[in-house]
């Protein structure tokens, strides 16, 4: 016995729209009708979880940096002990190395069509146990602020390295850091050099 074919409705889009839909769908080697559907649903989906695909995508091309930048997530209590049992020499050098990574993810950032903030999203999704993330721009200057009671004294002086090496490799130079038990303030300045 043939299954009953599903109501079907007519869904208007724009001409463009379609045709690359159709593309898409083509290259997945899949029926126009079968792609929309998956698409549709998808987007169910993320209203079910009360999320908009937008977000969703921007998350996962976040994500994308983190994979192509080599980054490896630990449970924040491991990489605090860590951290903390590292002395003064070791200090330094992981220092350097979190400068660098921050180099490193602002050259993945530049993709972006906004990288400043996509990378303030990054900070923002509670990388490091950072609850709020706040920034204040007047003219060149660009005043960044990491809030979050949990985050030692040591892991913030990382964290402002990290931010410190993201925005120099996006242009700015900094004109200043204060970085305490769960605070990090940074001041940047665009590069002159910047174009």
């Amino acid at each position: 016995m043939p299954k009953p074919e599903k109501d079907k409705k007519l869904i208007r889009a724009p001409e463009d729209l379609v045709s690359r839909l159709s593309e898409a769908a083509s290259l997945e080697g899949k029926s126009f009708y079968r792609y929309i559907s998956e698409v549709l649903e998808q987007a169910v989906r993320a209203f079910e979880m009360k999320r908009s695909l937008e977000e969703i995508i921007d998350r996962f091309e976040l994500m994308e940096v983190h994979r192509e930048a080599e980054s490896t997530f630990a449970p924040k209590e491991a990489l605090d002990l860590l951290i903390g049992k590292a002395d003064d020499a070791d200090g330094d050098s992981l220092r350097r190395m979190w400068y660098g990574t921050g180099r490193l993810y602002g050259m993945y950032l530049k993709r972006f069509d906004d990288p400043f903030n996509a990378f303030i999203r990054l900070l923002g999704d509670g990388l490091w146990g950072i609850k709020r993330v706040e920034v204040n721009s007047e003219g060149e200057n660009i005043d960044l602020r990491c809030v979050s009671s949990i985050v030692p004294e040591e892991m913030s002086k990382l964290i402002s390295g990290f931010i410190e090496g993201v925005m120099h490799s996006l242009g700015y130079e900094t004109e200043g850091i204060e970085s305490f038990r769960g605070i990090i303030s940074l001041r940047f300045v665009e590069s002159r050099g910047r174009s």
